[in-house]
C-alpha cells in the first residue's frame, strides 16, 4: 500500500534549512521517495485556518519504507539539522491503494483536508456520492478516510484526505463545480475541517 509523508514546516534559520533541503533528496530518493509538493508558497487555504507556510507532500512504496527512511542514520543526521532551523510537523499516512502513484510532472494540483466527522451518518451520504464527481473532474484520491501517524510535531489529524488532479486550476474547477455544490453542503453540515490547495512540485 503506498504511503504518504506530509509535512507542515515553519522555518526558523533558513541559512541551516537550505542546506537541509538540498540534501534531503538523496537520502529520500534511495529509499523510493518521490516529492509531489516540496516548498514555500505551495498552498493555499480552501477552508479553515490552515494555510502551510512551507508544505512537503512525498511519496513512497509503503509505511515501513517511510519508516525506514525516517530512521535511518542518514535522515536522523539530516532531522538534527532540520530542526535546529524549523518547527513543524511531519506524519505518515497509508494511501488508497497500492499501485497508485501520484503524478509527477510537477503540474499536478492536490486538495489535502482534514475533517472532524461530527453526523457519521450524513456524512456517509457524502462520502458516497463524492467520489464520482471527482472522477468526472479527472481527479483521484491518494489518501482517503485515515488519521495517519504523527512522527513530529502536535496535530493530530481526524481523517485525512489527499486529492490529485491534472492542475491546480482542475483542482479548483471541481471545488467549484455544480456537481460538488450538494455534496459540499451535506459536508458542512456533517463535518468540521481544513481544506487547503496545494500546486505540484
Amino acid at each position: 500500500m503506498s504511503a504518504y509523508v506530509i509535512g507542515d514546516i515553519n522555518v526558523t534559520n533558513p541559512d541551516i534549512f537550505a542546506e537541509y533541503a538540498e540534501r534531503v533528496p538523496m537520502s529520500s530518493s534511495a529509499y523510493g521517495g518521490r516529492y509531489l509538493v516540496r516548498g514555500p508558497d505551495k498552498c493555499e487555504s480552501c477552508e479553515g485556518d490552515w494555510n502551510p507556510r512551507r508544505f512537503v507532500l512525498a511519496e513512497y512504496k509503503d509505511v515501513a519504507t517511510v519508516k525506514s527512511w525516517y530512521y535511518s542514520d542518514d535522515y536522523i543526521e539530516l532531522t538534527k539539522l532540520r530542526q535546529k532551523a524549523s518547527t513543524g510537523t511531519l506524519l505518515v499516512a497509508e494511501g488508497v491503494e497500492s499501485h497508485i502513484r501520484g503524478n509527477d510532472s510537477g503540474n499536478a494540483g492536490y486538495i489535502v483536508g482534514d475533517i472532524e466527522v461530527t453526523d457519521p451518518e450524513t456524512y456517509a451520504q457524502y462520502a458516497a456520492g463524492v467520489p464520482a464527481t471527482v472522477a468526472a473532474y479527472g481527479g483521484r484520491y491518494l489518501i482517503r478516510g485515515v488519521s495517519g501517524e504523527v512522527l513530529e510535531g502536535d496535530w493530530i489529524p481526524k481523517r485525512l484526505v489527499v486529492l490529485e488532479f491534472d492542475t491546480i486550476q482542475r483542482a479548483k474547477e471541481w471545488y467549484s463545480s455544480p456537481e460538488y455544490a450538494d455534496l459540499k453542503k451535506i459536508r458542512h453540515s456533517a463535518s468540521n475541517g481544513n481544506l487547503i490547495f496545494a500546486n505540484g512540485a
